[in-house]
């Protein structure tokens, strides 16, 4: 797990020394997510690329007709470097690419803490990872209003086991502060 965080860390780094002064993307977005109750700080590091903070909570739900019913909201970070793919096009075509508007591929890392800090719904590891490369696509209104999807190929990880899958991220919220451009 150490490594992991450490290459992770070190990716980003890399991508911030090749930072460019003429950048595309937004210096910086402060969004609240209301699907997965959560705030995100996405800010620009060269002229298609950004970095992407998120803390947000997770929920479950255990149920079932020979059992009580038990339920944990779950703290949990998310970090991931995107490089948006289709401003140039958006622009020739008259579209907006304000709010960081289109789309993107991405290297998304999240990690959740298995122990809820609300409920009693406990699990046998203390941490569940997830690293996958995804296709996305954000689009952010004049009113601050944005949504957004990704999804692609995942590793899942926890102290047990490692098992392979497909990601897929839902985002509903608004950008604080509206659009900057």
């Amino acid at each position: 797990m150490k490594k992991i965080i450490f290459l992770t860390a070190f990716l980003m780094s890399v991508v911030c020394v090749i930072a460019q002064s003429n950048k595309q993307v937004e210096d910086g977005l402060f969004k609240i997510n209301l699907l997965a109750p959560g705030v995100s700080y996405e800010v620009g590091v060269a002229d298609k690329t950004t970095l992407n903070f998120e803390a947000f909570l997770g929920f479950a739900l255990n149920r079932g007709s020979d059992r009580e019913t038990s339920f944990g909201l779950y703290p949990g970070l998310e970090a991931d470097v995107r490089q948006y793919i289709n401003f140039n096009r958006r622009l020739q075509k008259g579209k907006n690419i304000s709010g960081n508007t289109g789309n993107y591929v991405a290297f998304l890392n999240q990690l959740q803490f298995e122990t809820p800090i609300i409920g009693d719904l406990e699990y046998a590891s203390d941490y569940f990872y997830n690293a996958a490369i995804v296709y996305g696509m954000q689009r952010t209104y004049e009113k601050g209003f944005y949504w957004g999807l990704a999804f692609g190929p995942s590793v899942f990880a926890d102290e047990f086991y490692v098992d392979a899958g497909i990601l897929i991220d839902i985002r509903l919220g608004w950008v604080i502060g509206g659009r900057k451009k």
